[in-house]
């Protein structure tokens, strides 16, 4: 029996919105139960709340699985919480980890933080942010300001090369966000029928972004709209839909989460940027590793970015990008 589209991103919705909930509701579960004889690898997340940062996590326990480790998660609640991130990276030195992946919140803010792991000798990889007031042995992540720059060459081809877009930004953006903006900026000028016409920030919350779009919706017509994560393409979508103006309206969008999918499925959007943070995950852990026994390690290992539509969500390398259980 052939399932249907539908049926398959339910199942899928579903048994990855059951892992995340077991991993929400017994983080120590999915720590090693004791520590190991080998090396001890602390990880440090930009949150704890999110699909994106707990398939991060899932990437690094695998490769604790696969070498034999110990891995040591930390995590604010608040993605905006640099100073709390910035505390929490500062007392992590004094647990002597032998390396450390460090998913930043801010660049400037932690660079002290930098400069006291190197005086310690202590190997830092930088995940998804890119850190330049500092010493790190690896970044690992998408370009974001090529990636801004190409979602506005989608957005050209959405619309035949002419068109009024938005942009919908977020106010705990960080490092990325602001490279995607300026990417999209810097495209928005080398395309001439493609005007930027207004650009709003929001917030974590899908209800105010939602408002946000409604009201850039009522005070112009626009032809498109660019939203540069995850929360923000989700509040775009609700008030596209609710507009029934999906189709009418194209909409472009970053990361990755169940409701996008759903969303992405109903057509209330056209395509998803995203990259693969499993493997960033597993990449930083096993990169660190790599720093500790004097190996070279690539200065930048540059994650691939992928288009995802509801034409192409359920080619099986996709599958394994959007749902890491069906790794």
């Amino acid at each position: 029996m052939v399932m249907k589209k539908g049926s398959i991103i339910s199942l899928l919705l579903f048994l990855a919105a059951a892992y995340l909930l077991y991993a929400a509701l017994y983080p120590d579960e999915q720590e090693p139960k004791e520590e190991r004889a080998g090396k001890t690898i602390q990880l440090i997340l930009r949150t704890s709340k999110g699909d994106y940062w707990q398939n991060v996590t899932m990437g690094a326990q695998a490769a604790v699985k696969e070498f034999g480790i110990n891995l040591h998660v930390s995590a604010p609640t608040d993605e905006g919480d640099v100073a709390g991130q910035l505390q929490t990276a500062m007392q992590s030195l004094e647990t002597k980890p032998d390396a450390i992946v460090l998913g930043a919140n801010d660049d400037a803010a932690f660079e002290p933080f930098l400069k006291e792991a190197a005086k310690r000798h202590i190997p830092v990889i930088a995940i998804d942010s890119l850190l330049t007031s500092g010493e790190t042995k690896s970044y690992i992540g998408m370009d974001n300001y090529l990636a801004g720059k190409e979602a506005v060459r989608e957005m050209a081809g959405q619309l035949g090369g002419e068109g009024d877009v938005a942009m919908v930004t977020y106010t705990k953006g960080g490092i990325n966000g602001k490279l995607r903006e300026q990417g999209i900026r810097d495209a928005v000028a080398e395309f001439e029928g493609i005007r930027l016409v207004d650009s709003q920030p929001c917030s974590d919350e899908y209800s105010e972004c939602q408002q946000t779009v409604s009201g850039m919706l009522d005070k112009q017509k626009v032809d498109g709209i660019l939203s540069l994560n995850t929360e923000t393409s989700i509040g775009a979508a609700l008030e596209l839909k609710r507009r029934q103006a999906g189709e009418k309206i194209k909409l472009i969008g970053f990361d990755s989460s169940p409701e996008l999918l759903e969303l992405l499925q109903e057509n209330q959007l056209q395509l998803l940027i995203v990259q693969n943070p499993f493997s960033m995950g597993y990449l930083g852990v096993k990169q660190s590793l790599e720093a500790l026994q004097g190996k070279q390690v690539s200065a930048r290992v540059e994650m691939d970015m992928e288009f995802i539509t509801e034409e192409n969500m359920f080619w099986l390398k996709n599958q394994k990008l959007l749902f890491p259980i069906v790794q």
